[in-house]
């Protein structure tokens, strides 16, 4: 594999629209995929000999559920590389980006409403300010659909 992709993945739906481009684009591109889930909460407490609260543990073991749920419904849970991390989502994003060495990230987005076109995305726009990595925005299925059959 001559590059890698790096899935933000977070607690809404649109995880599933980004998890969904980024399979396909992993796959006809060849790119090595890595499924990041940022829980947002405090991150590692005490001496840094990895010490964690019984609710952090319980929020990391559901992140880890989560994950192999998602890989497993778009077909990439044999292929894909899985992250959790508890904190601050963009920083430990682009953190796990730089650590991957990743060439994209690719977000989930929601679309705006009724009278403003387009996608909205803060992770994204959070992320500008977090990483150099490029990042790409997903949009939601249901904009898919409706841009097909106008």
């Amino acid at each position: 594999m001559r590059g890698t992709l790096v899935c933000a993945v977070t607690e809404g739906e649109e995880s599933a629209d980004a998890l969904a481009l980024g399979a396909e684009l992993s796959k006809r591109l060849g790119l090595r995929l890595v499924l990041a889930h940022a829980l947002d909460g405090p991150g590692q407490v005490g001496s840094g000999a990895g010490v964690e609260s019984v609710s952090q543990k319980a929020d990391r073991q559901g992140a880890e559920q989560r994950l192999a749920r998602l890989a497993g419904e778009h077909g990439v849970g044999d292929r894909a590389e899985r992250r959790v991390a508890v904190g601050d989502p963009p920083a430990l994003l682009g953190r796990i980006a730089a650590e991957e060495a990743a060439d994209l990230i690719i977000v989930g987005s929601r679309a705006r409403g009724r009278l403003r076109r387009g996608l909205e995305s803060s992770l994204a726009r959070q992320l500008e300010t977090e990483t150099r990595v490029p990042v790409l925005i997903a949009p939601p299925r249901t904009w898919q659909a409706r841009k097909t059959t106008s």
